[in-house]
């Protein structure tokens, strides 16, 4: 049995850099079940908040080491941000409500578009995986190798396979999770990239409706 869980006990979540706060443990593990998202709990937000910077640092910490100094999942390679890329096209999502009508462009790093499709209502997290199937698939239509998204959401499933159980379409995102992990191992040149965001700014892809 693990330790039991004071009702006053703060629990926040990192989804996809964006920080979740919880109140009691079942509603958090509702939400890290089967994910890859990083979460800690403590007495107050400020020492919940410590421990999960340092979960997230020891992830980050886990992914670049790996095996013998190799990443250990191809599609989460998220070097250190350095100079803000010149190589590579990336993709973004776009939508009006989540879900709601949403979309997808692929674009080469000057914000050119490449490729786009509007796909009908879906959440956000479906459209940035389409974006990426579209990504590969101009890629290795035209010789690219370096592909970007600023979704480390998506990254995750890619790379872990590992889908929460609340999360909408659920069965239709494992899938598509799936088929783009398929596909990136099928072609090892490719490599799927985190965009970042608070060193690079937006992503040429995105659609600026923030």
């Amino acid at each position: 049995m693990g330790r039991s869980r004071t009702k006053n006990t703060i629990y926040l979540v990192d989804v996809g850099g964006e920080i979740r706060e919880f109140d009691n443990w079942p509603a958090c593990q509702a939400l890290v079940n089967g994910s890859s998202y990083a979460f800690a709990g403590g007495v107050d937000r400020a020492q919940a908040l410590a421990k999960l910077n340092r979960s997230r640092g020891a992830q980050v910490r886990h992914h670049t080491k790996g095996s013998g100094g190799a990443s250990s999942s191809r599609p989460s390679r998220s070097a250190t941000a350095g100079a803000r890329p010149t190589e590579g096209i990336c993709a973004d999502a776009g939508t009006h409500g989540n879900p709601g009508p949403c979309e997808y462009q692929v674009c080469d790093l000057r914000g050119i578009v490449l490729a786009h499709q509007h796909l009908g209502v879906h959440s956000n997290n479906y459209a940035e995986l389409a974006g990426i199937a579209a990504m590969i698939e101009h890629a290795l239509a035209h010789g690219h190798c370096k592909l970007w998204t600023d979704s480390k959401i998506a990254m995750g499933w890619i790379a872990s396979g590992r889908v929460g159980e609340t999360v909408h379409e659920r069965s239709t995102i494992v899938s598509m999770a799936r088929a783009i992990k398929q596909r990136l191992d099928a072609n090892p040149d490719l490599e799927l990239c985190k965009w970042h965001t608070k060193v690079w700014g937006e992503i040429p892809a995105d659609f600026g409706r923030k």
